[in-house]
């Protein structure tokens, strides 16, 4: 019998995931905020520039460009989307650095759940459940969290809604400048209006995955300008073209995908849904859980 972490998995937790690899080696500029995993007791590095930092935990900010490398060792990386409620922990202040080594004997139990995750023994609502807590102990370990401004969550919740949206209409929302509103959003969420609308777009096209829709139509809908900009975003973000994504995360093979959380996202949805609030537990904060 083949070995679990030998194989790739992935497992969507709503507003963040998780995906474990035989080996990770990257060069990538995400908008999520990354923990990055050692499933074995050797070390793994994450290179920014010529810096570099390497331990069995580490928190990478958003919008970093950065490397990392596990050796031929398996790992794991658990994304935090912009909309849950711990990233602003990660994003606004808290990492000095743009990654931070965290105490690996401290934070024992994410990297127990990851490696449980990887080895098959931990899926559906006992995955979701356990990695929420994990998450929200290393976050209270990093720093105090400190909810964002309402007029930021109400710009939030207006862009998720409708990514295009200029900042002089958000700010118009909340009573505020549009110069007023940019300073506000980035001091509450530590990114800027832009990127979270881009962090959104993509999301959007993530939900797509799988639904048989192609790529121009998927740009379409996420909200792209056209099937070359999101495969630009893409690559940028994720290491390949989306085109490959959907088609090898399409045709896995079950129990290497955790569905529990995935949705399915028409366009009539994304046209017509307010959305769930934020923080919510559907798929990308776009539909609800189905059954596990």
């Amino acid at each position: 019998m083949p070995d679990p972490q030998s194989q790739t998995r992935l497992g969507l937790l709503g507003d963040c995931f998780i995906y474990t690899a035989p080996a990770i080696h990257s060069h990538v500029c995400r908008h999520s905020v990354t923990i990055a995993c050692a499933l074995t007791q050797e070390p793994l590095t994450v290179s920014v520039g010529a810096k570099q930092w390497r331990g069995r935990l580490l928190a990478v900010r958003p919008f970093v460009a950065r490397r990392m490398d596990s050796g031929a060792r398996p790992a794991a990386l658990v994304d935090l989307e912009p909309s849950h409620t711990r990233y602003s922990t990660f994003s606004r202040g808290a990492l000095a650095e743009p990654v931070l080594v965290l105490d690996e004997h401290r934070f024992a139990g994410l990297l127990s759940c990851a490696q449980a995750f990887a080895m098959r023994a931990l899926t559906g609502r006992q995955l979701h459940a356990a990695m929420q807590l994990q998450i929200s102990s290393l976050a209270d370990g990093v720093a105090r969290y400190l909810p964002p401004d309402a007029r930021a969550l109400q710009m939030m919740a207006s862009l998720r809604i409708d990514p295009g949206q200029s900042l002089a209409a958000l700010g118009r929302q909340v009573g505020m400048s549009a110069t007023l509103a940019s300073r506000r959003f980035v001091e509450a969420l530590g990114i800027s209006v832009r990127q979270f609308s881009l962090a959104v777009k993509i999301q959007r096209a993530a939900a797509l995955y799988g639904s048989g829709r192609s790529l121009t139509e998927v740009a379409q809908i996420a909200g792209f300008s056209d099937s070359s900009h999101l495969a630009k975003v893409w690559r940028r973000c994720y290491g390949g073209s989306p085109s490959r994504y959907f088609a090898e995360h399409s045709s896995v093979q079950e129990g290497r995908i955790d569905h529990a959380w995935r949705q399915q996202v028409s366009w009539r949805e994304l046209a017509e849904r307010s959305g769930p609030p934020l923080g919510g537990s559907g798929a990308h904060g776009l539909d609800r859980p189905t059954q596990p």
